[in-house]
C-alpha cells in the first residue's frame, strides 16, 4: 500500500513539473508586438534621407508633393519644424548624427568619439545599418569596430536599401533591434542638374523628368533673388561658369532660364517622393509584422538643398533651404500624435543620439551637448522649457583659385532671428528676422533698429563658443 500511494506521488509530481514546464514555455513565447521587445524595451529605427529640406514638405505647407510614408509617420508623432542640420553637407553633417557632437570636434576626430551605433549594441540591441554611409572621410568596412553595427551594407540604390532593411525587419530577432536605413535622395537632384545642363550623369534609383512641361512644374519661389550684401562665405561657390572646373558640375545654373529652374524644382520634388515611397514600404512592414507599437521610428535628412530659393542649388549655405531638415519622432500609441510643432528648436544631428538612448532606457557614457527631446513628445508628458538657440558650422574653400581663401563660419538661429558670422570676407555677418522676412531677402546687419537684438545673438555666438571649447574665433565677433 505504501509503494502505490510513494509511485501516485512521483506520478503527481512529475504531472506538476511538466505542466509547470510546459506554461512557462507558453508565457515566454513572444507575439510579434513582443518580438524583440527584451525586458519591454522598443525597437529603434531611424531613417536618413539625404539633401531634404525641410521646406519641401507637406508637414509645412508645401503642396507640390505627396509624401503618404512622412504623412504616415507624422499622423502618429511629432514634426519639428524648426530643426536644423549642424552642417550643410553630407559628410560633417553623418559624423555629427553618429557621435552626437558638432563636425568641428567629431568630423575631423571621429574616432575619439563613440558612435551611437556602439552604444546601442552595448546596450543589448542588434545593430544594422544599411545605405548610404559618408561619416566623415571612413568607410563603412574599414571601422566596424567603431561603428558597431553587426551587419551593415553600403548601397546607394535605395530600392536595395529599403530592401534590406524590409528583409531585417521581417527576420526573427531575439533582441530589440536598432536599424539605420540611410537613403540617397532625394541627392540625386545633383544628377538631375548636371543633366538639365547637358552636362550629362547616372541616376542611383532610376530616373525623373528633366524637361517637364513648365505649366506642370511649380512657381519660382518668392526668394528666388539674391540678397544684397550676401555674405562671401557663400559667393564664392555662387553661379561658377563653365571655365570652372572645379565648382561647375556642382552648381551649373548660370546659364538657366526661368523654365529649367522650374523644372529642377519639379524633378527635386518628384526625388522626394520617390525616397518617401520606400519609407512608405518599411513603414508598412512594421505594421504587417505588428511591430509599429513597439518601434520607434525617426525621420531626418542630413542636409536640405536650395531648391531654386536665391538662384541656389545643392546646400553648403546657411538660408533656411539648406540649414532646415525634416525631423518626426513616431512611436505608435506612445507619441503624440498628428502634432505639428514649429516653434521648438532642434538639431537633429546632436538631439537624435541622446533621446534615442533615453526612449531606449539607454546609458551614455558622458555628457553629450544635444537634448533628449522624449519629454516633447511622450504623451501626458509636461513639455519642457524650450532651448533658446541652435548652432549650425560651415567651411567654404576657394577650391577654383589659385592661393584661395577658406571661411569659416558659425549659424545661431532663434525663434525669431538667425544670426551668422564667416571668420572674413567683405561682408561677413548677417542677420534676418525670420518671422517677418521668411524668404531671407532682407538683411538687417546695419540696421539700427534691430541693434539690441543683433548683439543678443553676438552674445549667444560667444556663449556657445566658451560652453562647448568651439574653435570658432571668439575675437571675431563684434561688441
Amino acid at each position: 500500500m505504501f509503494k502505490m500511494k510513494l509511485e501516485q506521488l512521483r506520478i503527481l509530481v512529475c504531472f506538476v513539473l511538466i505542466t509547470s514546464l510546459f506554461s512557462c514555455g507558453q508565457s515566454n513565447k513572444k507575439t510579434n508586438n513582443e518580438e524583440g521587445s527584451e525586458q519591454g524595451r522598443p525597437n529603434i529605427l531611424v531613417i536618413l534621407s539625404d539633401q531634404h529640406s525641410g521646406r519641401v514638405m507637406t508637414q509645412t505647407g508645401y503642396e507640390f508633393v505627396k509624401t503618404p510614408g512622412i504623412d504616415k509617420l507624422a499622423e502618429e508623432g511629432v514634426t519639428f519644424t524648426r530643426s536644423y542640420c549642424t552642417y550643410p553637407v553630407c559628410m560633417p553633417s553623418r559624423a555629427s548624427i553618429m557621435t552626437g557632437f558638432m563636425p568641428s570636434k567629431s568630423n575631423a576626430d571621429l574616432m575619439a568619439y563613440k558612435s551611437l551605433g556602439k552604444t546601442m549594441n552595448e546596450a543589448g540591441y542588434e545593430t544594422a545599418y544599411f545605405g548610404k554611409w559618408h561619416v566623415s572621410n571612413t568607410k563603412i568596412k574599414d571601422v566596424p569596430e567603431w561603428h558597431g553595427f553587426k551587419t551593415y551594407k553600403r548601397e546607394y540604390n535605395d530600392s536595395k536599401t529599403a530592401q534590406l532593411s524590409m528583409d531585417f525587419i521581417e527576420q526573427k530577432h531575439d533582441k530589440p533591434f536598432f536599424l539605420v536605413t540611410s537613403l540617397l535622395n532625394p541627392h540625386d537632384c545633383c544628377e538631375l542638374a548636371r543633366n538639365i545642363s547637358g552636362l550629362g550623369d547616372d541616376y542611383h534609383d532610376g530616373p525623373v523628368e528633366e524637361d517637364m512641361d513648365v505649366l506642370q512644374c511649380p512657381p519660382l519661389p518668392d526668394n528666388f533673388d539674391i540678397p544684397d550684401g550676401e555674405a562671401e562665405g557663400f559667393y564664392t561657390r555662387r553661379t561658377p561658369d563653365s571655365t570652372d572646373k572645379v565648382n561647375f558640375r556642382k552648381h551649373p545654373v548660370k546659364y538657366w532660364s526661368e523654365e529649367e529652374w522650374r523644372q529642377y524644382m519639379y524633378g527635386y520634388d518628384r526625388l522626394v517622393e520617390k525616397m518617401d515611397s520606400h519609407i512608405l514600404s518599411i513603414v508598412n512592414t512594421l505594421e504587417k509584422k505588428g511591430l509599429l507599437e513597439n518601434t520607434i521610428v525617426f525621420y531626418t535628412s542630413d542636409h536640405g538643398d536650395g531648391h531654386g530659393s536665391h538662384e541656389w542649388n545643392q546646400k553648403m549655405n546657411f538660408y533656411e533651404e539648406s540649414v532646415n531638415v525634416p525631423f518626426v519622432i513616431s512611436w505608435k500609441g506612445h507619441t503624440k500624435a498628428g502634432v505639428i510643432d514649429s516653434k521648438t528648436l532642434t538639431t537633429s544631428g546632436l538631439d537624435l543620439y541622446p533621446t534615442i538612448c533615453r526612449l531606449a532606457g539607454v546609458t551614455i557614457d558622458g555628457a553629450l551637448p544635444g537634448e533628449d527631446l522624449k519629454d516633447y513628445v511622450i504623451k501626458n508628458v509636461e513639455k519642457p522649457v524650450a532651448r533658446k538657440y541652435v548652432v549650425s558650422e560651415i567651411i567654404q574653400k576657394e577650391k577654383n583659385k589659385s592661393g584661395g581663401r577658406v571661411f569659416v563660419g558659425r549659424m545661431v538661429v532663434t525663434e525669431q532671428y538667425k544670426y551668422f558670422l564667416f571668420d572674413g570676407g567683405e561682408n561677413p555677418e548677417q542677420f534676418f528676422d525670420l518671422k517677418n522676412d521668411p524668404e531671407e531677402l532682407k538683411p538687417l546687419i546695419d540696421s539700427k533698429k534691430y541693434q539690441k537684438e543683433i548683439n543678443e545673438h553676438r552674445q549667444m555666438l560667444k556663449d556657445w563658443i566658451m560652453k562647448t571649447s568651439d574653435d570658432f574665433p571668439i575675437e571675431n565677433i563684434p561688441s
